[in-house]
């Protein structure tokens, strides 16, 4: 998978199938038709504390190494998305874009993009866990726009991240299996990629965050879904 920033672009597909966040499966993964090329979407939906160690596999390398900060997720879900960005995701081709190939507009920024995508102040914090230890996590925020849309023939998703080719040189594929068969195609970092420190920090760049978009036609809707941490 490409590092956070490398190889930014734009999924758009159809939703085939899902698989909801769980201990030890890492991410929300949704698997993609683009253009008759299969793809997966790895969200993060889960926050976790400085100093504990990762209990999964982490596509770049880091299970099982203690968390440098904290790993906590903000997030914002719009069910009624109203903005001119949606127009020109429609005229976006099938499959993944990269950022080369994508006009300035589709170029996303949390905090340049004029109109504002989405107001930062009002995104919220996923507590890590709640009293009795259990994960926290999205699972019942996102899984039921995915459900609806894997059902729905016309709905498509769109998600701009950092897209990966696990049969590129220097790939670190993920050995986890998700789906049958397992997409060697992907994208990630679906979230804000700038304002990380750490060993992150290096990969900080402006004009492309990471977000995920749903679009129905019947009737005419739009869900968008922003993170950051």
């Amino acid at each position: 998978m490409a590092n956070q920033g490398v190889n930014y672009g734009l999924l758009r597909g159809k939703i085939v199938n899902d698989l909801p966040y769980q201990h030890g499966t890492d991410h929300f993964q949704i698997e993609v038709n683009g253009a008759g090329k299969m793809y997966r979407i790895a969200i993060d939906v889960y926050s976790q504390f400085a100093a504990t160690s990762t209990a999964t596999h982490f596509r770049h390398g880091k299970n099982n190494q203690p968390l440098e900060t904290d790993r906590m997720v903000m997030f914002l879900i719009d069910t009624n998305y109203n903005h001119e960005i949606t127009a020109k995701m429609l005229e976006a081709g099938q499959g993944f874009t990269p950022k080369s190939d994508l006009p300035d507009e589709l170029h996303l920024d949390y905090l340049r993009y004029d109109p504002p995508l989405v107001d930062v102040s009002k995104m919220e914090v996923l507590p890590p866990k709640d009293q009795n230890g259990q994960h926290l996590d999205l699972n019942d925020d996102i899984s039921p726009w995915v459900e609806k849309a894997k059902n729905d023939n016309t709905a498509e998703v769109f998600a701009f991240g950092s897209g990966w080719d696990d049969n590129a040189p220097g790939a670190q594929p993920d050995h986890n299996h998700y789906f049958d068969p397992e997409p060697t195609l992907g994208i990630h970092d679906i979230h804000m990629n700038q304002g990380d420190t750490g060993k992150e920090q290096k990969y900080n760049s402006i004009w492309q965050d990471g977000a995920l978009f749903i679009h129905f036609t019947n009737p005419e809707k739009w869900v968008a879904m922003f993170f950051h941490f």
